[in-house]
């Protein structure tokens, strides 16, 4: 999740979208491997396929992500972490317009 080297194996090998991550501390998966804005940018710069990132992001820390090439948010607890249905679909409607400015 934090290599560039397997990232363009994979599109060499027909990937739709590659992935990195985790970017945050994560509750899903507090052990992955860190990845940072720097790696974000050289992928976008070498990659040409969909960036999704994932790993502890929230509506505080994602903006970031978006705005140095993210294409794709992956994102568990910082969506349906929240305490009713009308917080999860207020949480998705404010990423979404992560992508929209």
């Amino acid at each position: 999740h934090a290599s560039l080297e397997l990232a363009a194996q994979a599109a060499s090998e027909g990937a739709s979208y590659v992935a990195f991550g985790r970017f945050f501390n994560s509750v899903t998966k507090p052990g992955a491997p860190a990845a940072n804005i720097e790696l974000l940018e050289q992928a976008r710069a070498q990659v040409k396929l969909p960036i999704a990132v994932i790993g502890g992001i929230t509506l505080d820390n994602a903006a970031p992500l978006v705005a140095h090439g993210a294409d794709l948010l992956a994102v568990i607890h910082g969506l349906f972490g929240a305490d009713s249905a009308q917080k999860v679909t207020r949480r998705a409607r404010a990423f979404n317009a992560l992508f929209a400015s």
